[in-house]
């Protein structure tokens, strides 16, 4: 394909309780996509949790989805694509995938983890097909490639899997990259990113290699981050405790929110200039266990860090960067790059495989 014949790429990133959409039109111009609209949808809480698992969720987004664009007064035949986030398909590698009938389909697994960007790929399918047009995911949180080595744990038979914030990790990497007209893949990265989880990677040649993740990484806003498994074990053996319940505590009640009752790292950050002892604790304490983790992963590059990248919304909170800086600044240059550019780089990485500059996958 060439430039001229790519017009107009839907974006798609569905969150827990939204779903990120934009359109983004070629300028033949200049050859950069431009952003012609972008919305966060936000869903109904309770209609989005009455669904038993999150594959059942599709027809109630994708109506969502439709009528917004509808209302808009959009053509859906002004579209080339459709690019949805990736999935929680431990499979996939990093980079893109058409997605074909196959991927569709176990993507809707209920085995998968319950995850919101698995809907990515089942809403970006769903309204391509019948347009006659492909439908990718990029980078998705599984994608990590990660060295034999770092996938070994102390059971045999269970196996480190990888999900990591690998989209805006990779976007952020190609932007410090090319603002030292260098090539990312030629470089080396320990990426940090920030949000409700926290997760960190070690980039090398264009690949995650290894990750800490949000069950054996930091602690996060809400989530628990690695836990000594002694301690773990009485929670887990506690009566009063389900597995439901222990699910809920891992991802999305443990971390500042277990401690402080506030998942807002604003409202944490704000407890901390009005000088609150335990609040100050324990935020000084998750930018401790990033730093130690941005430290460990030092190691899968073998010490030769070109840069440590801080990113994802928390990071701009200078206070905790500044914290984590001072704990692992001596691994290498830190650098702080705040907000995601997740719908960016699902575009240009959708344009990139239309433009044959990068391979896609099938399954």
């Amino acid at each position: 394909m060439k430039i001229g014949e790519i017009r107009e790429i839907l974006v798609i990133n569905p969150g827990s309780t939204s779903t990120k959409i934009a359109v983004y039109k070629m300028d033949e111009r200049d050859e950069d996509l431009k952003v012609l609209f972008e919305e966060n949808i936000v869903h109904n809480e309770d209609e989005v949790l009455a669904f038993d698992t999150i594959a059942d969720q599709k027809d109630y987004r994708q109506k969502t989805v439709l009528n917004w664009l509808s209302n808009k007064g959009y053509e859906l035949s002004g579209l080339t694509a459709v690019v949805g986030r990736g999935g929680m398909l431990n499979e996939l590698k990093g980079g893109g995938y058409m997605i074909n009938d196959t991927l569709y389909k176990k993507m809707q697994s209920p085995r998968l983890p319950q995850h919101a960007s698995s809907l990515g790929a089942l809403l970006a399918y769903a309204i391509a097909k019948p347009l006659g047009i492909p439908s990718f995911i990029y980078d998705s949180t599984m994608g990590a490639e990660l060295l034999d080595v770092a996938k070994i744990t102390g059971v045999a038979g269970l196996e480190k899997q990888s999900a990591t914030h690998l989209l805006n990790s990779r976007a952020q990497d190609i932007k410090y990259a090319k603002s030292l007209g260098k090539d990312y893949r030629e470089m080396n990265f320990i990426n940090c990113h920030m949000g409700g989880g926290i997760t960190v990677n070690a980039m090398h040649g264009g690949k995650v290699i290894d990750v800490y993740s949000y069950d054996d990484g930091p602690m996060a806003p809400e989530r628990t981050g690695g836990i000594p498994l002694l301690l773990f074990k009485r929670m887990c053996f506690n009566e009063e405790y389900t597995e439901s319940d222990i699910e809920r505590v891992i991802a999305g009640k443990g971390g500042l929110y277990s401690h402080l009752g506030t998942k807002d790292a604003r409202e944490v950050e704000a407890r901390v200039d009005a000088g609150e002892p335990y609040a100050t604790l324990v935020y000084e304490a998750m930018g401790f266990q990033a730093a130690k983790a941005i430290a460990g992963l030092s190691c899968a590059l073998l010490g030769n860090v070109d840069a440590v990248i801080l990113t994802g919304g928390i990071a701009r909170s200078k206070w905790l960067t500044d914290k984590i800086e001072k704990y692992c600044g001596h691994i290498g240059k830190v650098v702080v790059m705040p907000g995601e550019s997740e719908m960016e780089a699902l575009a240009e990485g959708t344009k990139r495989m239309l433009l044959g500059e990068e391979e896609y996958r099938t399954l």
